[in-house]
């Protein structure tokens, strides 16, 4: 059995939750998200308890894959309709920067034309500085992925460092090429 798959998920006051067939809606006060999840799992609401559990069909190794996985990923968007989450991007480097300008986010990063992101409808992006980046939003995948979008655009290199990393990542460093006197 599924160590993380048979494990309830507490339901927090302020959060409804629906489960049909193969649906399970989330609505929460940051929004409403909502999964499709395979024919062989199922998920049951215990309205006294106040807690979600999900269980499987049968005792195959991709439903007791799929059986953790859906457990979390259902845990996951209860967190995102109640806390959100979020990601922080730093830019180094002299004359990086980053400014949003209307649905786009618009990077400079040292390349001859600025590299321009469409920002998805679902994340919310703030710049409270040219070198930060704060992504976040109430699905975590998405903001994830345009986490890693951005930082994708110029990652870190590792002999100065420059480039986008996420909030205390460790770069590790490289030396860079030593001369030695000539002959002797």
């Amino acid at each position: 059995m599924s160590r993380i798959g048979k494990k309830p998920i507490e339901i927090p006051a302020g959060v409804n939750v629906r489960a049909g067939a193969e649906r399970v809606e989330i609505e929460g006060p940051l929004g409403r998200l909502q999964m499709i999840a395979h024919p062989g799992i199922s998920v049951r609401i215990d309205d006294a308890k106040k807690q979600a559990v999900v269980e499987r069909s049968g005792d195959s190794k991709k439903l007791r894959a799929l059986h953790g996985l859906a457990r979390a990923l259902i845990r996951n968007m209860v967190i995102g309709v109640t806390a959100g989450f979020e990601r922080k991007l730093e830019i180094v480097g002299v004359g990086y920067g980053a400014k949003i300008q209307g649905h786009e986010l618009v990077l400079n990063l040292g390349f001859a034309t600025p590299v321009v992101l469409p920002i998805p409808e679902s994340v919310k992006i703030e710049v409270p500085q040219p070198t930060r980046i704060r992504v976040s939003g109430n699905d975590k995948q998405q903001v994830g992925e345009f986490a890693a979008e951005i930082r994708r655009s110029k990652p870190p290199e590792p002999y100065k460092g420059k480039g986008i990393k996420y909030e205390g990542e460790f770069i590790r460093r490289k030396a860079g090429k030593s001369f030695v006197g000539a002959g002797g």
